[in-house]
């Protein structure tokens, strides 16, 4: 099941239905017929809403960020995931891990005050219309938010408050989290087999994170100490080097397609794979799937889509493909979301080329993600052309995102001083209640050489800002 709330995707797979059932199972009495599954219902959505509720505070507070979350629920619960395009504080962390369990325990306090006024204060009536399955309803809504958002906040990975350990004790301390989370979580497995009557759920579920948690402080070697934070990364596996004609023939048909002269670039990629009935010398696994790759970017060249999707398929069967060519094999195809998924997972290794940026930014400025668009493009605005950057701006702009468009403009005019750059992040900064920063950017502007008085005082977008003081003086009234 998938849906947005909030404009943020939600999906909800099979095992968390589940999962959810098993565990509400107990309230089923099939002796009254159909209408003892009722409470097996209403546990159901109840814990649909208190695990949205939960994931909820979790994307709320990573869009403070500007950065766009999926909400997944699986299996026992759910997980927010989101592609980080600038870096966060370790605190911003924290406080991302922790908006969960305090959604989810003001949530709680709502149904709980309901609960506390029927119970004290509401005339016998009004209690009385409560029907029993509702009492039911409200009861279990303030158990599985308060006690579900308390056991989250235990420290151990990965509930929110091993995260909040992770986090706190920073990248010098893995070991020490790992330990920690190993401990707490088989002391939540002694109290479950400890209390009448046992609590195997919670015993097995604790039990399988602590085990985690002792595999991971069992892979970590002595590096990963205090001492040493170096991260400990698995050494990729390094293909073998192409022969010298191989990779000439390989580099000038790569020429060949941006010089837009396909016919020669698959002349090229026909003598690449005559290569072994010239030479006798067997042609290696990776300059095949980089001659298909050559043969993929021809064919999109050509508008051939389906070709090119057939030259992808070819070329994975060789190895690990380019994922700029997967990505535009997918955007030409119009499967958006995948070839997001390709671009922004290339971007996050630190894949920053024009061919990745260029269409995951078109991307998500046509799924209506101004914002992150305009965000990618300000992490890449020296590499940007004046014009694209001011594009960007101004479509930054033009999608409220206010921000972005003042940095991406204020980027362009520490390049080139124009006058109209340093007047355009006045404007986006006005209209993000910047008021201080569009003053300064106004001096600026005037400094270059701005001297459009009328423009400064009819302008909709500078509408705040005349009505504070200090405009006048940068600006006087014409």
């Amino acid at each position: 099941m998938n849906f947005r709330l909030f404009g943020i995707d939600v999906e909800v797979q099979a095992s968390f239905w589940f999962t959810t059932v098993l565990l509400g199972i107990n309230y089923v009495d099939l002796s009254r017929g159909p209408a003892g599954l009722l409470p097996l219902a209403v546990w159901a959505l109840v814990v649909l809403v208190s695990v949205l509720v939960h994931e909820l505070g979790h994307a709320l507070a990573i869009r403070r960020h500007r950065i766009q979350p999926e909400i997944t629920l699986y299996l026992m619960g759910g997980v927010t995931r989101w592609q980080q395009v600038l870096p966060l504080r370790r605190i911003d962390h924290i406080l991302i891990s922790l908006a969960g369990p305090f959604a989810g325990f003001a949530f709680a306090s709502l149904f709980f005050g309901l609960d506390y006024w029927l119970n004290h204060h509401a005339p016998a009536q009004v209690a009385a219309r409560i029907p029993a399955i509702g009492r039911f309803a409200l009861d279990v809504l303030i158990y599985v938010n308060w006690y579900w958002g308390l056991m989250n906040l235990l420290p151990v990975l990965p509930l929110d408050g091993g995260h909040v350990l992770e986090q706190a004790l920073g990248p010098r301390r893995v070991r020490l989290v790992a330990g920690v989370s190993m401990l707490a979580g088989f002391a939540v497995v002694f109290y479950a087999l400890s209390v009448q009557p046992r609590n195997l759920f919670l015993a097995v579920m604790f039990g399988m994170l602590a085990f985690q948690s002792l595999r991971r402080l069992q892979t970590l070697g002595p590096g990963d100490t205090e001492e040493d934070p170096r991260p400990r990364a698995p050494t990729p596996d390094v293909e073998p080097a192409l022969p010298g004609e191989l990779l000439s023939l390989l580099l000038r048909a790569r020429q060949a397609v941006a010089d837009e002269d396909l016919g020669r670039a698959r002349s090229l990629v026909q003598e690449i794979f005559s290569y072994e009935q010239r030479t006798g010398e067997p042609l290696p696994p990776r300059g095949r799937r980089e001659a298909f790759e050559v043969l993929g970017w021809v064919a999109l060249a050509a508008d051939h889509v389906d070709e090119a999707a057939q030259r992808v398929a070819e070329a994975r069967k060789l190895g690990e493909v380019d994922p700029a060519l997967m990505g535009a094999v997918h955007f030409a195809k119009r499967e958006l979301s995948a070839a997001r998924r390709v671009l922004e997972a290339a971007r996050a290794s630190g894949d920053d080329r024009k061919e990745i940026v260029g269409p995951l930014v078109q991307i998500l400025i046509e799924q209506g993600e101004i914002a992150r668009a305009s965000a990618i493009a300000y992490d890449i605005v020296d590499s940007l052309s004046e014009d694209d950057a001011r594009k960007m701006a101004k479509l930054a702009f033009d999608g409220r995102a206010f921000d972005w468009s003042a940095r991406l403009s204020e980027a362009v005019f520490e390049r080139q001083k124009s006058a109209e750059d340093a007047y355009e992040a006045a404007r986006a900064h006005a209209q993000d209640g910047a008021y201080e920063r569009a003053l300064d950017m106004l001096r600026k502007a005037v400094e270059a050489g701005f001297s459009d008085r009328g423009r400064v005082w009819s302008d909709k977008a500078l509408e705040a800002l005349r009505a504070r003081s200090g405009l006048e003086a940068v600006v006087p009234r014409p």
